[in-house]
């Protein structure tokens, strides 16, 4: 229930009618499912609703779906340089980082992304927003909400590129420049020191000499990505990132 209403807070679909589907349109229509999982405390269970996406990969291609990521040499190599200058640290996690991003576009007479939601689930979208009653179809003796996909969705085999897009617009606003050889390692000079952030995915680490300039982009990236939920930040001189324990406390090492 919990993850239903934050989708649909930000507006990630609109429900539409059987009858305003165009025949193409309701044959490419992807299931929804709701993953289940239970969190490292042992008590919490996290839900994530998905989009079947392995169901469009006849229709896209590797140049529609494939994002960068940092590489590992990458971050080893800008890790030395953090510890080298002795830099202070922050790293970030954005959250629900896919469904902030908006579908591009469409072309004129492309087709609209949908999703079908059946079963339970079509209960508890009801009980969210009654207005949903209004669109439910039985198909095959199971009832089915037919919607338009809004914002890239958990499962969409395109998902990743186009929150790779969206967050490197952003940061290149922001000032940075990327990297000609790491498309996900970019560096900005501030008051004449540089400051440098990788990422995978929604995870970010950043590095300067003074702690007032990472305050000051935790404060834009939370302003711009944090708005249903705060974006998590670590600061100090050990930090957990991508499985990795990064260590910076003996001045000039880092200890992985």
């Amino acid at each position: 229930m919990k993850e239903l209403d934050q989708l649909i807070k930000r507006s990630c679909w609109t429900p539409i009618s059987i009858e305003k589907l165009k025949p193409t349109e309701r044959k490419k229509a992807v299931d929804a499912m709701m993953l289940l999982a239970e969190k490292n405390d042992g008590v919490t269970i996290k839900g994530r609703c998905v989009f079947k996406g392995n169901e469009t990969r006849d229709w896209l291609s590797c140049e529609d779906t494939a994002s960068p990521t940092a590489s590992h040499e990458a971050i080893i190599c800008t890790g030395v340089i953090d510890a080298h200058e002795s830099r202070n640290f922050m790293s970030m996690d954005i959250p629900n980082a896919f469904i902030q991003t908006l579908m591009p576009e469409q072309e004129e007479g492309e087709d609209q992304v949908i999703m079908k939601i059946t079963g339970l689930l079509v209960d508890y979208m009801i009980d969210l927003d009654p207005t949903y009653r209004d669109f439910v179809v039985i198909e095959n003796g199971r009832r089915v909400i037919y919607v338009v996909i809004l914002h890239a969705i958990y499962g969409m085999v395109q998902a990743s590129l186009l929150w790779y897009q969206n967050l490197r617009a952003s940061l290149e606003e922001y000032g940075f420049v990327f990297n000609v050889y790491d498309p996900c390692i970019a560096n900005m000079m501030v008051n004449g020191k540089q400051l440098t952030i990788r990422f995978h995915v929604d995870d970010v680490l950043a590095s300067h000499m003074e702690q007032r300039v990472l305050e000051d982009f935790f404060t834009w990236i939370n302003e711009r990505y944090g708005g249903l939920k705060e974006v998590t930040c670590t600061r100090g001189q050990v930090h957990t990132y991508l499985g990795m324990t990064l260590d910076y406390s003996k001045k000039g090492t880092l200890k992985i």
